[in-house]
């Protein structure tokens, strides 16, 4: 006896997460990929699909430890100490503080990823080390 191929739904299949919110399922979100001869999209993070929920969870990732990592830290750490959660998303809103690029010695790409991490550790109480995991460096 032959066994059925099983659908989405059935024994054996994983669920989609639930928000802990609102209780609605999550749904996948997806980012482009910047590396050559892999898929062109690659999964990023949950959201909830409640259109009054704003509850997301950002994939969990390895990281090469390096100066820019480093840099990143230091310069998230900063924007946790002195700024606000408003304040912050304001400034990744806008273009990049050279200011900020110079003292601190950042790229464009390492300020805004620094900033990212900042929201991220204020808005889920972590720490920068933990919300350092969240993102994807470049």
């Amino acid at each position: 006896m032959t066994e059925k191929k099983r659908r989405q739904g059935q024994r054996g299949a994983t669920p989609k997460p639930i928000c802990p919110k609102c209780g609605e399922y999550m749904k996948r979100c997806y980012t482009r990929s910047n590396e050559e001869n892999k898929r062109a999209y690659v999964g990023s993070s949950w959201s909830c699909s409640s259109a009054t929920c704003d509850y997301i969870v950002k994939d969990f990732v390895e990281l090469d430890e390096g100066e820019n990592v480093e840099k990143v830290k230091e310069f998230a750490e900063a924007c946790c100490d002195q700024k606000s959660l408003k304040e912050l998303k304001a400034a990744l809103a806008g273009e990049a503080d050279e200011t900020d690029m110079e003292i601190w010695n950042l790229t464009n790409d390492q300020w805004r990823e620094a900033l990212e991490v900042a929201i991220i550790a204020m808005e889920n109480g972590l720490s920068v080390d933990e919300a350092i995991k969240c993102i994807s460096f470049s």
